[in-house]
C-alpha cells in the first residue's frame, strides 16, 4: 500500500498526464505511421524473459516500478510506487528494501554500485552500497499536486541535477540540495518531464510544452524545440550527443551546437516513454506496448517486443553500455538485454 497522500496525489498525476495527452499522441501517430524511416530488422543481443522481483502488496496486485539506472551491467537499481527500491547484482533482483519512508519514489540515478539518488515528490533519498540515507527535502514546496520532483540525474557523486514538473531545478553538490531555478513553466496537462546530464556542466530538461532547457554550470537557458511539443525523455551521453523523444514516436538529437528536426521512429501505434543512449551512436527507446527500438548510428532497427503486460505500460529503461540495458514497466516487471 502506499503510505502517505504524497503517493497518492504522485499517481493521480500520472494517470491525468497520460489521460490529457493521449489523444493528441494518438492523432499524431496517424501522422508518424505515414512516414517511413530508414530501419533495419538486424539487432544483436537478447532480452530476457520478464520476471517480478516485488511481492503483490499492492491492491492491484503488483506495485509499479517507476525508475530504474544502472551504471554498469553488474548493478542497477530500480524504485516504485511504495517507496521500495530493487537492486541487480549481474544475475539476479534483490527482493524490494524500503528507501522512502514517504511514499512513491518517481526516479533513480546512480553512478556507480556505490552512489545512487532517488527522488520522491518532494525529498532524495541517496544510496552508498549498504543501506539507503534518511530523506531531504529539494527544491521548493510545491504549489500543486503536479510540482513535485519527479526526474534525477547524476554525474558523480558531487553533482545531481533534478527538476520538478512545474519547471523548478535544483542541484546537489554532495552534500546539500539548492540553486532553485525555473527552467520551464510546466502545467498539468503539459508537464516538465525529465532531464540528462553529461557533465556538472551539462544537463538538458526537457517538457511536454516543446521546450528545451540546457545548464552549462552556471545558470540555464531555455528554447523552443523544433515544432516538436509532447517532449517525454532525454538521454545525453556526452555534452556534444543527446537523444530526446516526444510520446508520438519522434526523436530529435543534438550535435552539440543544435537539435535536429523531429523524426519519426521505426513502428507505429505505440507511445513513446524512455530513452536511453550509452553512447553517442547507440540509443534505445521504451514504448507503452511493451517494446525497445534501437537506434544505431543514424538507422532504427524495428522494435522488438520485450514485456507484455496489456494496458500496463514501460516507464522507463537504462543502459549501462551497448551491451547492456534493463527495462522496467507500471506491472512490476523488469527484463535486461545481454548482447
Amino acid at each position: 500500500m502506499r503510505t502517505t497522500n504524497s503517493g497518492q496525489r504522485r499517481q493521480m498525476g500520472r494517470s491525468a498526464r497520460a489521460a490529457a495527452v493521449a489523444v493528441s499522441a494518438l492523432l499524431a501517430l496517424g501522422l508518424a505511421a505515414c512516414s517511413s524511416p530508414a530501419t533495419s530488422s538486424a539487432q544483436t543481443g537478447t532480452w530476457s524473459a520478464a520476471v517480478h522481483p516485488e511481492p503483490t502488496g499492492q491492491p492491484s496486485g503488483y506495485s509499479s516500478i517507476y525508475g530504474v539506472s544502472c551504471p554498469t551491467a553488474s548493478f542497477c537499481a530500480a524504485v516504485d510506487e511504495a517507496g521500495a527500491a530493487i537492486a541487480w547484482n549481474g544475475s539476479t533482483w534483490s527482493t524490494p528494501v524500503a528507501a522512502s519512508p514517504n511514499g512513491t519514489l518517481n526516479s533513480v540515478s546512480c553512478t556507480s554500485p556505490t552512489f545512487c539518488v532517488a527522488l520522491s515528490s518532494q525529498e532524495a533519498v541517496t544510496f552508498d552500497g549498504h543501506s539507503w540515507s534518511a530523506p531531504v527535502a529539494v527544491g521548493p514546496a510545491p504549489t500543486n499536486p503536479t510540482g513535485g520532483q519527479y526526474e534525477v540525474s547524476c554525474v558523480s557523486p558531487t553533482f545531481c541535477a533534478s527538476v520538478n514538473t512545474a519547471g523548478v531545478a535544483s542541484l546537489f553538490n554532495g552534500t546539500s540540495w539548492g540553486h532553485d531555478a525555473v527552467v520551464d513553466t510546466g502545467t498539468a496537462t503539459k508537464p516538465v518531464q525529465n532531464i540528462s546530464c553529461a557533465s556538472p556542466t551539462f544537463c538538458v530538461v526537457v517538457s511536454a510544452t516543446g521546450n528545451i532547457a540546457t545548464f552549462n554550470g552556471t545558470s540555464w537557458s531555455t528554447h523552443s524545440s523544433p515544432g516538436q511539443s509532447l517532449l517525454h525523455s532525454v538521454s545525453c551521453p556526452t555534452t556534444t550527443f543527446c537523444m530526446a523523444v516526444d510520446l508520438t514516436g519522434h526523436a530529435l538529437v543534438f550535435d552539440g551546437s543544435s537539435w535536429s528536426a523531429a523524426r519519426p521512429m521505426s513502428g507505429a501505434g505505440a507511445l513513446t516513454y524512455s530513452v536511453s543512449c550509452p553512447t553517442a551512436s547507440n540509443c534505445k527507446v521504451a514504448r507503452s506496448d511493451g517494446s525497445v527500438a534501437t537506434w544505431q548510428s543514424g538507422t532504427w532497427a524495428q522494435s522488438v517486443p520485450v514485456l507484455h503486460d496489456g494496458t500496463l505500460a514501460t516507464t522507463a529503461i537504462s543502459c549501462a553500455s551497448t551491451t547492456f540495458c534493463a527495462l522496467v514497466d507500471s506491472a512490476g516487471s523488469v527484463a535486461t538485454f545481454r548482447s
